[in-house]
């Protein structure tokens, strides 16, 4: 091989001793793992406008919100399909792109200033869906641990529908939106 005769110029024997040479003890798996932690971190960052913390308690909170709707429907005696764990991560990604867009307009647009405030719509819309979709998943999950038999969360529920009924965020027949 060419590569070969060029590396014995430079006192190399071969490709794998001059990888060895030059990476060491470095597995290509570590590269691998590496390249791909910092993708997801760029992407998180860049893409979705979050922190690495604020999407791990994203994470954390679907994960949560999921689990413990597996565990009202089992004590329920509801069978679980495997079809319903396709929606949870259909509705995950739906939320995740929507996100992604609107973070896209809102670094990406640029609109005008008229006195000192810049009138970007995409600033509301992307904190604004980002507050219903937490809103929501949290309600569900209260929702979750009620049905579980965790009394405090009675409490919580008041207190969003409380919340709910004071900024209109119910639906057409009046009830509290999920």
């Amino acid at each position: 091989m060419k590569f070969n005769y060029y590396l014995q110029a430079f006192g190399f024997n071969c490709k794998n001793e001059y990888l060895q040479s030059t990476f060491g003890y470095i597995d290509f798996k570590v590269i691998s793992v590496s390249v791909f932690i910092g993708f997801v971190k760029t992407f998180i960052g860049e893409s979705l406008g979050f922190n690495t913390l604020v999407f791990m308690a994203f994470v954390v909170l679907n994960t949560l919100e999921f689990w413990s709707g597996i565990q009202v429907a089992r004590k329920n005696k509801v069978v679980i399909e495997s079809r319903k764990m396709g929606r949870m991560f259909l509705k995950v990604g739906t939320y995740i792109l929507i996100i992604w867009m609107l973070n896209m307009f809102m670094q990406h647009l640029k609109f005008p200033v008229i006195f000192g405030y810049e009138l970007d719509p995409f600033f509301a819309m992307y904190w604004g869906f980002l507050i219903a979709i937490i809103y929501q998943l949290l309600k569900s999950l209260a929702e979750n641990y009620e049905a579980l038999g965790y009394k405090e969360m009675k409490g919580f529920l008041g207190l969003l529908k409380r919340i709910s009924t004071k900024y209109n965020l119910n639906d057409e027949d009046g009830k509290n939106t999920k």
